[in-house]
C-alpha cells in the first residue's frame, strides 16, 4: 500500500513537471511568433511568462535577452546573459557574452569575473579574453589587458585582436608596438574606424614625447588626418571630433578646435571630458567667461573636483574676478586636505597663488577712506555723554562703516569685541569706569591702517535704579505669583517709572514690547514659564541704571475632576469648571513702500498675491501704511500698532510688506522711504517683529510677517522667504 502511494506522489511529481515544461514552451512558442511579426513588447510578456512557468528554460532567456538587446535595454540583457550562464556553467560561450553584457552596462569588475570564469571552462575563447582585455583597461588593471591582449594576438591574428592590443599598449606607453598594430589593422581593413582614432591618440602622445618642432608638427598633422578619415567613416563620430579638438589645440587653433569639442556636444556626449577639454580651449582662446561656464557644469555634478577648481581659479583671475579666484582656491586647499595624491609641492603652487591673488585683491581694493563711527551707547549729545554715578564699569558699543574690514576697534585703549569678517560691523566693550575719568575715547582702524577717532566728554548723572511694577498677573508683596499647573506661558504687563527716559525693559533676556519715547513706559510681554519656577525682569535708563526684579511662581495644585459615576453618590458637592475658548479679530497690515529719496522707485504691492497668500483667515480689518520713515516705521510698531491691538483684542496678526529690501551680514531689513545707502542703522531690521507683536497683548496668538520685498542682492530672496 505504502509503495503504491509513493509511486502515484512519484508520477504526480512528474506530469506537474512535465505541464509546466510544456507551458513554458508553448509561452515561448508564442513569443517567437509576436517577434517575427515585430511586436515586441508583447513578445518580451509571453517570454517573461514562460520564464515563470519553467525557470530553467535556457532558450526563453536567450530570447528574452535578443529582444531587450534590440529594444535597448541594456541591464535586462546583462541581467538575463547572467542567468543563461549561471544555468550552463559548463558552457564558457555563455559566460563570455553575460561578460560582454555587462561591459555595456559600465560594470567592469562584474565583466571581469565572468570572463575569467569562462576562460576557466575554455581557455581559448575568444570573446571571453577581448572581454577580460576591456574590463582590465577600464579598471587600470594594465597588466592583466597587456597579458590578456598578447594571448589574444597568439590565439589568432585578428584586425579586433591587433586593435585591442594597439590600444592596451598605448595605455601601456608603449607607442612603437601600439602604432605597428594600429597600422596592421587599417591596412587589413580600411573602414575600421576605432583604428583610426587609436592612431590620433598614438600621435597626440608621440607629440607629447617628441622635442623637436618638426617631428611635433608631423605628428599632429597625422592625428588631424587620422581623425579626418574616421569621420569620412562616421560622421558622428564623438571620439574622432575629441581627438582632432586635442590636435587642433596643440596646433594652437582654438576656433577648429573649439568648433569640433561643441560639435561632441552637440551629438549628446556631455561627459566631464568633454566640458574640461572645451574650457581649456575657451581659456587658451582669451573666452575666459565660456571656460568658467563649462566648468560650472562639472562643479555642479561634483563640487569638489579640486583640478576643475584650480582651472576655474586661473580663469576667474584671467577675467580679473580676483575674489572668485580666491575662493576657488582656498576651496582646493580645503579639499586637498588629507588626499595623499598631492605632493607638498603642489600644495605649496596653489599656497603661493592664492597669496599672491590675495595680495592683488588686497591692493585693488585699497583706498584711503577713514571709517565712520557712531557710538550708541552710552546716549550722548552734543558729543557729551552722561553716565549714571553708580556704575564702575561702563559698556560701549556702536557701529563702524566702511568700505573695507577693520583691523582694530578700542575703547580707551581697551580692545572692543567684533565680527573682523563683517564689513560695517557693530563693537562693544566693557571698561572700567573710575571717579576721575572724564573722556571717553573710541577708536578705528582699517586694513589699510586709515584711522578714525570720536572723543565723548562724559558726565556723571543720577544714579537711582528704575522701579519696576507688575500690573498682571497680580503679585503678592513677596513677589510670588499663583499660575495653573499645567500653565506653559504667562502675559505679563506692568509699568517702569524713572526719572529719565528707558532705553531697555526684557523678561529672561527677551525684549518686551514698549513705547520707548515714553516716560514711565508700560510694557508686556508673553512669557515662557515651562519648567520654570520665577522669571526675572530687567529695566535700564539711558544713563546705564538698572533693576533686576525676581517673581517666583506657585503652581496651584491639581484637583481631579470626579467621574460622573462618583458625582452621583459623592455626599459632599462637588465644583465644576467650565473653560472658554477665547475668539478674536484678524487683522491685516499692509505696509507699501515706494517712493524713495535714495532708493530706485518700486512697482506697487500686489494685492492679489497678497488676498492668495492670507485666503485661508477671515480677516475683521486691514490697515494701509504707505511710505513709513525709519521714525513712523519704529512708532508705528512700538506704540500704534500695540494700542490699536490691546483695545480691540486682536488675537491673529498678518504683517505684508512690499517695498525695498536689504541683507547685511545676514540680517535683513527693510528700507525706509528716508533710508540711506552707506547706513544699515538707517533701516528698519524685521527680525524680532514677530515675536514682538506676540507680545502686544494676552489676546494676541499668532502673528504672520511676508516680506515681498526687492533685495539688492541674490541672498535677500532666500533670507526672507
Amino acid at each position: 500500500m505504502k509503495l503504491l502511494r509513493s509511486l502515484l506522489i512519484v508520477l504526480s511529481i512528474g506530469a506537474v513537471n512535465s505541464l509546466y515544461a510544456q507551458g513554458g514552451k508553448a509561452f515561448l512558442k508564442e513569443g517567437d511568433a509576436l517577434r517575427k511579426d515585430g511586436q515586441l513588447e508583447p513578445a518580451l510578456e509571453k517570454y517573461g511568462l514562460a520564464i515563470s512557468v519553467d525557470p530553467k528554460l535556457v532558450k526563453a532567456y536567450q530570447a528574452r535577452a535578443e529582444v531587450n538587446e534590440l529594444l535597448g535595454h541594456k541591464q535586462a540583457v546583462a541581467r538575463d546573459r547572467m542567468r543563461i550562464a549561471q544555468l550552463v556553467p559548463e558552457d564558457g560561450g555563455f559566460g563570455a557574452a553575460a561578460a560582454m553584457a555587462y561591459l555595456e552596462v559600465d560594470s567592469p569588475a562584474v565583466a571581469r569575473r565572468l570572463a575569467e570564469d569562462a576562460l576557466k571552462k575554455d581557455g581559448k575563447n575568444m570573446q571571453a579574453l577581448q572581454a577580460r582585455i576591456r574590463a582590465c583597461l577600464k579598471l587600470g588593471d594594465l597588466d592583466c589587458a597587456g597579458s590578456s591582449a598578447d594571448a589574444a594576438v597568439d590565439l589568432k591574428g585578428t584586425t579586433d585582436t591587433y586593435y585591442l592590443r594597439g590600444i592596451v599598449r598605448t595605455a601601456l606607453r608603449d607607442y612603437s608596438t601600439a602604432e605597428s598594430d594600429l597600422d596592421r589593422v587599417v591596412e587589413w581593413n580600411h573602414l575600421y574606424e576605432p583604428a583610426y582614432i587609436g592612431q590620433a591618440e598614438v600621435q597626440l602622445a608621440l607629440y607629447e614625447r617628441y622635442t623637436g618642432p618638426t617631428m611635433q608638427m608631423r605628428t599632429l598633422e597625422k592625428a588631424i588626418d587620422k581623425c579626418r578619415l574616421a569621420l569620412e567613416l562616421n560622421p558622428q563620430s564623438t571620439d574622432a571630433l575629441f581627438w582632432r579638438s586635442k590636435a587642433y589645440a596643440a596646433q594652437k587653433e582654438y576656433a577648429k578646435a573649439i568648433d569640433d569639442i561643441s560639435r561632441c556636444v552637440a551629438l549628446g556626449r556631455t561627459d566631464r571630458a568633454v566640458y574640461l577639454q572645451r574650457a581649456r580651449y575657451y581659456h587658451g582662446y582669451g573666452q575666459h567667461q565660456n571656460a568658467v561656464n563649462d566648468l560650472n557644469r562639472i562643479l555642479v555634478e561634483d563640487p569638489k573636483d579640486v583640478e576643475v577648481l584650480l582651472l576655474r581659479a586661473e580663469c576667474k583671475e584671467a577675467n580679473l574676478d580676483m575674489d572668485g579666484a580666491l575662493k576657488d582656491l582656498e576651496h582646493a586647499q580645503k579639499e586637498m586636505e588629507g588626499n595623499t595624491t598631492y605632493t607638498i609641492d603642489d600644495r605649496k603652487r596653489i599656497e603661493e597663488s592664492r597669496a599672491r591673488i590675495a595680495h592683488q585683491v588686497f591692493e585693488m581694493n585699497r583706498e584711503s577712506d577713514a571709517p565712520r563711527l557712531t557710538v550708541v551707547e552710552p546716549f550722548s549729545r552734543d558729543s557729551v555723554a552722561q553716565v549714571s554715578a553708580s556704575l564702575s564699569h561702563l559698556k560701549v558699543s556702536g557701529h563702524i562703516l566702511d568700505r573695507s574690514l577693520l583691523k582694530t576697534i578700542t575703547v580707551n585703549g581697551t580692545v572692543a569685541q567684533y565680527d573682523p569678517e563683517e564689513k560695517d560691523p557693530q563693537f562693544f566693550a566693557v571698561i572700567p569706569w573710575g571717579a576721575a575719568d572724564k573722556e571717553l575715547v573710541v577708536q578705528a582702524v582699517d586694513v589699510y591702517d586709515n584711522l578714525t577717532s570720536t572723543v565723548l566728554k562724559v558726565e556723571r548723572s543720577e544714579g537711582i535704579a528704575p522701579v519696576i511694577a507688575l500690573t498682571a498677573p497680580v503679585a503678592s508683596a513677596d513677589q510670588l505669583i499663583t499660575i495653573d499647573a499645567d500653565k506653559e506661558s504667562v502675559f505679563v504687563e506692568g509699568r517702569v517709572s524713572d526719572g529719565s527716559p528707558i532705553r531697555l525693559i526684557a523678561v529672561d533676556g527677551v525684549n518686551a514690547s514698549y513705547a520707548p519715547d515714553q516716560m514711565n513706559p508700560e510694557f508686556s510681554i508673553k512669557v515662557d514659564v515651562k519648567g520654570k519656577d520665577r522669571f526675572t525682569v530687567h529695566a535700564e535708563d539711558q544713563y546705564g541704571n538698572s533693576a533686576d526684579q525676581v517673581f517666583a511662581l506657585v503652581r496651584k495644585a491639581v484637583v481631579p475632576v470626579p467621574k460622573p459615576a462618583e458625582t452621583a453618590t459623592a455626599s459632599a458637592p462637588t465644583s465644576t469648571s467650565s473653560s472658554s475658548s477665547r475668539s478674536g479679530s484678524t487683522w491685516v497690515i499692509h505696509i507699501e513702500n515706494s517712493n524713495y529719496r535714495n532708493f530706485p522707485a518700486v512697482g506697487g504691492g500686489d494685492a492679489a498675491k497678497m488676498q492668495k497668500a492670507f485666503a485661508n483667515y477671515s480677516v475683521s480689518r486691514t490697515i494701509n501704511k504707505k511710505n513709513l520713515t525709519k521714525e513712523q516705521f519704529d512708532r508705528f510698531f512700538n506704540i500704534e500698532l500695540r494700542d490699536l491691538v490691546r483695545t480691540n483684542k486682536v488675537s491673529t496678526i498678518l504683517v505684508w510688506y512690499s517695498g525695498h529690501g536689504k541683507s547685511v551680514g545676514g540680517k535683513a531689513y527693510w528700507v525706509p522711504v528716508d533710508a540711506r545707502k552707506d547706513d544699515i542703522y538707517s533701516y528698519f531690521n524685521y527680525g524680532s517683529l514677530k515675536a514682538q507683536m506676540q507680545n502686544y497683548s494676552e489676546s494676541v496668538d499668532k502673528t504672520v510677517v511676508v516680506s515681498d520685498a526687492a533685495g539688492s542682492d541674490a541672498s535677500f530672496y532666500e533670507l526672507t522667504r
